[in-house]
């Protein structure tokens, strides 16, 4: 009997694009799961299952449930930071509250629009382990990132010199998220209007703040 290639092809795609495929399926069938019924209590066999797969193709592309979680929750967070950005990008005004009300709209919208997704971002991968808090943490921190290029450059330089700009951004980003939070769990009673201008008005009161301050102001604050 002839020997038949691990190269072929089926349906006209290669090996390669075949489990490429599989593995979006389960990444698409983890998001699903984890966001309606929660990470504890998803199984490969279900995700499998959820996926049309057998678990032999899980194992292909994951270790575990945990592995597949974290990239999970990568694949939504490129979802949600293609979505802000690109709303950054075409936001009509390029001054930072401008900026800031085009960013919250696009991040709640995602939110609002997406929910199985949501509570993956902002529930699911909680307390699961150190390495996935670690996860989490690292991705908060390129949302504040985000914050300390949009607002800093925008103020004047006096001000921007003296802001302890990493913990302001922090503690912007923990008023987003908890926002999220609430809203998501409440059920989305709230507008999304109503909602991106609760998170606008915390941006803006630091940023008429810092606007204000003087800078000597602003050194003394930084030296006490």
């Amino acid at each position: 009997m002839a020997r038949v290639s691990s190269n072929r092809r089926y349906r006209g795609l290669s090996p390669r694009q075949r489990r490429r495929e599989r593995r979006e399926r389960l990444l698409e069938a983890a998001v699903a799961e984890f966001g309606e019924n929660g990470y504890q209590n998803a199984t490969v066999r279900g995700l499998c299952a959820r996926a049309g797969l057998t678990e032999r193709y899980f194992y292909e592309s994951f270790e575990n449930r945990e592995a597949l979680l974290c990239e999970a929750y990568d694949h939504v967070l490129g979802r949600l930071w293609g979505r802000v950005q690109e709303a950054i990008r075409t936001a009509p005004g390029d001054d930072a509250p401008a900026l800031a009300r085009s960013a919250l709209r696009a991040f709640f919208g995602f939110m609002r629009d997406e929910p199985a997704a949501a509570r993956v971002v902002l529930f699911e991968v909680l307390g699961v382990s150190a390495a996935v808090d670690q996860r989490y943490r690292e991705a908060m921190q390129g949302f504040a990132g985000l914050i300390r290029e949009l607002a800093l450059p925008r103020l004047p330089a006096a001000l921007a010199a003296h802001a302890e700009d990493d913990m302001l951004a922090d503690g912007l980003v923990g008023a987003v998220v908890h926002i999220a939070m609430r809203w998501v769990l409440g059920g989305y009673r709230q507008s999304l209007t109503q909602v991106t201008e609760s998170g606008l008005t915390i941006f803006r009161a630091v940023y008429v703040e810092l606007a204000s301050a003087g800078p000597d102001t602003r050194a003394e604050a930084a030296g006490a």
